[in-house]
């Protein structure tokens, strides 16, 4: 898409899908861990719950980097084919992306290992919905630094960057204490 449309606003959204869009299916898997009954047989492994948790963070954190290393690759291509070298919309695309994904992952696995991953694709979407509230509500907090309510401000995008990223980390910890708690029948 980013061959055929040079609109910068188009291009961000294509980057922050990118990076977001890894995120979506891990949802799925977690409840195929479940269908499995594989969650069950990973406390039977010589590892701690921390390691089980940490090795779910790990590949969050990786899937956020193939996440930014597609929206590279889009960036390029449309740095190369065109002669729009605002690098600026371009790292607003990698803020919104980042700000979604942090913030689902962040929301969405506490939540899966508290109630369960049966209502994955509500949680998904409860977990989307807030990380855009997040932004909205870091927007409307800057407005007296941003002159105005703008979502595509880039203090706005940093903020908001930084903020889901200080969720996602917290979440880890969250993630442990339910983890420890919880009962696998």
């Amino acid at each position: 898409m980013a061959f055929f449309v040079k609109r910068s606003a188009f291009i961000q959204m294509i980057i922050a899908m990118q990076v977001f869009i890894f995120i979506v299916n891990v949802g799925t898997s977690l409840h195929a861990d479940v269908v499995s009954k594989w969650n069950k047989f990973e406390l039977t492994l010589p590892v701690k719950y921390n390691d089980i948790i940490k090795a779910k963070y790990i590949s969050f954190a990786m899937l956020f980097l193939c996440g930014v290393v597609m929206g590279s690759i889009t960036a390029i291509s449309v740095y190369v084919t065109s002669d729009n070298s605002n690098m600026q919309f371009v790292l607003y695309g990698y803020e919104f992306g980042l700000t979604l994904a942090a913030t689902t992952a962040g929301i969405m696995y506490p939540l899966m290992l508290k109630i369960g991953t049966e209502k994955n694709e509500l949680i998904m979407i409860l977990s989307g919905i807030a990380s855009i509230g997040l932004l909205v509500l870091v927007s409307a907090a800057l407005t007296p630094l941003t002159g105005e309510m703008n979502m595509k401000h880039s203090l706005v995008g940093k903020v908001s960057t930084i903020v889901a990223l200080a969720i996602f980390i917290n979440s880890y910890f969250v993630s442990i204490r339910i983890y420890r708690h919880k009962e696998f029948s």
